[in-house]
Parts: C-alpha cells; structure tokens; sequence
C-alpha cells in the first residue's frame, strides 16, 4: 500500500495537504493556478496554460507517475477523464452538480457540451466520494456506489493547547475567518448582528472580490471590526484566543474552519441544515435574522449554555472526524481502485470536440480550467 502514489487534482480546501500529513503513501497535488491553499502543500505542480489539449496530454505523461488521480470538482475530473486515466471523484463542498460549474456567461452550446462531457465523467470515474450523507444522495441521480468518507482534520495544527494571541480589548469576542461571499451568508448575518442587543465584536477576515463582498463592506453592522487575512498556520492562534467562532449561515453543512474550532475548544455557531450525524450539535432551527439574533445574544450572555456548546461540539467533531478511521476508509479505496483495470474509452465526439477546439481557439480552455480557479 506505502508504493502507491496519488495524485490530487485541483484541490481547494487543504484536502492535498492534509492527506499528504496522514496518508501512508505518497501524495501529489497539481492545481490550475496558484492560490492560498497551495502554500501549505509539499511540491505542488500545475497545470500547462496554453490549451485544454495540453492539460489533458499533461495528464497522460503523469500518468507513468501516479496510479490513481483524485478530482476535486467536475473541471479536474474532465481533464483525467479526456485523458483516458484511472481517477477517481470526491465531493466536499455540496456543490454536486454540473451546472454549478458551468460559467454563466457560456453558450448554450458549450453548456451542452460541457453537460455530456461531465455526464461521461462521473459515469467513468472509478469511484466517487462525498463528504456528507446528504451529498451522497444527490449522488444517486449519477450512480449508486457513491461511498461517504468524512474529511480530514489537521490534529497537528489545531488543538486547545495552540498558544493564545492578545487581542488588545476586553470585549466578548467573536471570530469570523470564512470568505466572503453569497455561499457564506454574510448579509443575513449582518441583518441578524443589527438585531442582537448583547455587546460584542466580530473579528471578520478581509477575504472576497465582487458585488457580494463590495456589499457586504459598506454595509457591515458597527460590531464588525475588518481584519486582515489570516493565514492558514496563524489560524488556531485566533481561535483559541477569542470567545467563539461566528461561522457561516451555510446552505449545506459545516465547513473545514467550524470543525477546527470545535477541535480547538472554541463554541461554535454555524447554520447548517444538513447533518454529519444524528447528533450533529450545530444550529439548524432557522436562517431568520431574528432567530440568529437571539441564539447569538444567549451565546454571549449565558455562559452555563456556551460551555455546554463548546464541550459538546469539541467531543461530537474528536468522535466524528476520526483520522485514523478516515485514512483507513481512503485506504480501501485506492487499493479496490488499484486493482481494477481501465475499462472506458473516451467517446469519439468528446475526441473530436477537443480536437477540433484545439485547432480553432483555446476557448473550453477558459470554460473548464477557468471554471476551476473561480470555484476557490
């Protein structure tokens, strides 16, 4: 098992690193530009720029390197796929599918194209993953062997003994690292900050571009102080030194940064409607800002009920997102994947499409590979 070698294609949550760290054999990661979360991977490589066709012959050289090539999103996996190679697909994000990834300002006829091409992509694939039994059941709409693996968690990095920063004021405090965009639900949660009448300050990170973060901006309630990015291996400083973590209000689950609060001892709040578990502790009684208000407001003023939150969300993510489970489940998988024999061929008008765009213009290029930078 220590001689395989995986190659991670175009991860976008420290999943490369993190698998890098815990993984008993050897893990690569290539990427379609750089970008913040490269900056904790080992060696990372990239993707050629000039033309789909030379990303996908790109792969094919790879693949006289690395045994199984794991795809973060539908672009990577495109790319694996033309290429004729043995990959595999994961979910994380609940971003299940195609049209999520399709450009808005594409042509009706590349959006059909880029539909068939992903249809033969996750039908190919020699496995598919989801991080969250919710995902899996989107899945069902593509195939029915979909295996649900929970995400790793950088034990290493994020723990209750990080050492603690000074944050300069004696005010309850609360911290809000995530991006900011509509995915995050930043506007509802100033709607709901404006309605809390408790006395606190969000450290929010100045992370986003676009309308949604322009607006988000200008509009931020006088409770959120803008900080600058923090990065990745400061992260932990930050939450083991405030009073609670200000998650998103996310449309799915959990993300990476409520699950590594929790580890670090930190109460969480997060709206998050579907569930890793029957026990999952995080708020999922309403998105009304009102609502949001007032659960705020007793988290800061109750203090028997945070600690009660903190102790149950700390013990729920150590149960939950078990390493050593995970990194055996991962395991499985590439050693069945390791033993099963390429048995697709890439269909003749997926051939002649690339051919044919590769002679004309690099504009499905743009379409997939820019789709995949944009989707950070």
């Amino acid at each position: 098992m220590s001689k395989l070698r995986i190659l991670v294609v175009h991860d976008s949550a420290s999943f490369a690193f993190i698998l890098q760290k815990y993984f008993p054999g050897h893990v690569d990661a290539i990427y379609f530009s750089a970008h913040e979360v490269i900056s904790q991977v080992n060696n990372p490589l990239f993707f050629v720029r000039n033309g789909i066709s030379s990303q996908i012959n790109q792969i094919r050289e790879l693949s006289k390197k690395y045994d199984i090539f794991l795809c973060y999103g539908w672009p990577a996996a495109a790319i694996c796929y033309l290429a004729g190679v043995k990959y595999g697909m994961v979910f994380f994000d609940s971003y299940i599918d195609p049209k999520y990834r399709i450009r808005k300002k594409v042509s009706f006829a590349k959006e059909f194209i880029l539909q068939d091409i992903y249809k033969n992509t996750i039908e190919n694939a020699t496995f598919t993953v989801a991080g969250l039994p919710h995902d899996a059941e989107i899945l069902k709409k593509y195939r029915t062997d979909t295996k649900i693996i929970f995400q790793l968690i950088d034990r290493d990095m994020f723990h209750p003994e990080v050492e603690k920063i000074d944050l300069k004021h004696g005010k309850f405090t609360f911290f809000s690292p995530q991006r900011i965009d509509s995915g995050k639900g930043q506007l509802i949660m100033w709607d709901a900050l404006r309605l809390t009448k408790s006395d606190f300050v969000v450290l929010q990170t100045d992370w986003g571009n676009g309308e949604y973060y322009e607006k988000a901006l200008s509009t931020k309630p006088d409770k959120v102080k803008i900080i600058p990015k923090v990065k990745r291996e400061n992260m932990a400083n930050y939450l083991v030194s405030v009073d609670a973590l200000l998650g998103q209000i996310s449309p799915t689950s959990i993300g990476s940064i409520e699950r590594e609060a929790a580890l670090c001892n930190t109460p969480v709040f997060c709206y998050a409607p579907y569930s890793f578990s029957e026990n999952d502790p995080m708020y999922k009684e309403s998105r009304e800002p009102a609502d949001i208000a007032r659960y705020i407001d007793k988290m800061v003023t109750d203090k028997n009920f945070r600690e009660k939150l903190r102790e149950i969300q700390h013990q729920w993510v150590k149960d939950t997102f078990d390493n050593k489970k995970t990194i055996k489940q991962w395991q499985e998988v590439f050693e069945e994947t390791n033993n099963k024999k390429i048995t697709y061929k890439v269909r003749f008008r997926h051939r002649f499409i690339i051919k044919m765009i590769t002679m004309l213009e690099h504009t499905m290029h743009r379409d997939i590979s820019s789709m995949a930078r944009n989707v950070i």
